[in-house]
């Protein structure tokens, strides 16, 4: 009577995590044993939604705390202005008040109103100083494009050549800030001869 030759489990057939049981690799390594992984059926998935409302929650009040400093600083800015606007008003005052004095004695001695109108240039002066306006001089002085403005040349004997000649309107600079440039004529140098004969040979 023969003998059953004994069947040799497959991997599927042994039981799991005996490495014994298993066959040897080809290059006599021990096979790898995978371990189970623990049972997760415990643990409760995250609540997505909560999360995203406490999200969203904090979203809306850093919003609402951006808005109430946006409208303080806007309140805060307006009250700055105005104190601004009021101490520039007061120190115009005392001119708007020797503009009416003159007013009021100018037909009495047309020396009053020259008096009075003195008066009121030096108080402006004044007021300028106070408030840091400064008045540029430059009448005589090279012309630099950069601060005042010209509107034409004019020969000139007396001025030199590229000098301002003439100002029509005063220029005022606050600390860095230029407000206005001045207008100015600026000087060509003396006449050429030629020029000057051409033009009295025009006028016999």
């Amino acid at each position: 009577m023969t003998k059953k030759a004994k069947k040799t489990p497959t991997p599927a057939e042994q039981e799991p995590g005996k490495a014994e049981d298993l066959p040897a690799a080809e290059d006599g390594t021990e096979p790898e044993v995978l371990e189970e992984t623990a049972d997760q059926e415990g643990e409760e998935a995250p609540d997505y939604r909560a999360l995203y409302e406490e999200a969203r929650e904090k979203a809306l009040r850093r919003h609402a705390e951006f808005e109430n400093y946006r409208k303080r600083t806007q309140r805060e800015y307006g009250v700055v202005r105005a104190q601004t606007k009021a101490s520039t008003i007061e120190e115009f005052l005392t001119v708007y008040d020797h503009f009416g004095m003159a007013l009021s004695h100018s037909g009495e001695d047309p020396s009053v109103l020259r008096e009075g109108m003195e008066m009121i240039f030096a108080e402006f002066r004044r007021t300028f100083e106070t408030l840091g306006v400064e008045e540029l001089d430059t009448l005589g002085q090279p012309f630099d494009p950069a601060v005042p403005e010209a509107l034409a040349q004019e020969a000139s004997a007396d001025v030199p050549e590229g000098h301002v000649l003439r100002q029509w309107k005063a220029g005022f600079r606050m600390g860095d800030k230029l407000l206005r440039p001045a207008t100015v004529v600026v000087s060509a140098g003396p006449e050429a001869a030629g020029e000057t004969d051409g033009e009295e040979r025009e006028d016999q």
